[in-house]
């Protein structure tokens, strides 16, 4: 993401107003990476992200997605598997 922002802000192109400090653009990015063309309405720049992503992107955004998925399934196996929801400390 580095990389690419930094040769957006070359180009002219800032990253987006409302994604102060959350972070949220990072999984927009990914998700422009990975779908590999333009959307017809998004709220992140898909053009200059294709244009700039490296295939280590690529990479680093499926990395990203499945462990988000892998978590995800985890963290619901846990809850009702350990029955984490009941426990009161």
């Amino acid at each position: 993401m580095k990389h690419i922002e930094k040769k957006m802000r070359e180009e002219g192109i800032h990253e987006p107003l409302w994604d102060k400090g959350l972070g949220i653009r990072i999984n927009m990015y990914a998700i422009v990476i990975r779908r590999q063309k333009l959307a017809k309405a998004t709220i992140v720049n898909d053009e200059a992200i294709l244009r700039h992503a490296r295939p280590i992107d690529l990479f680093l955004a499926r990395v990203m997605h499945y462990t988000f998925t892998i978590t995800m399934i985890l963290a619901v196996y846990g809850y009702f598997a350990y029955d984490l929801g009941e426990r009161a400390y």
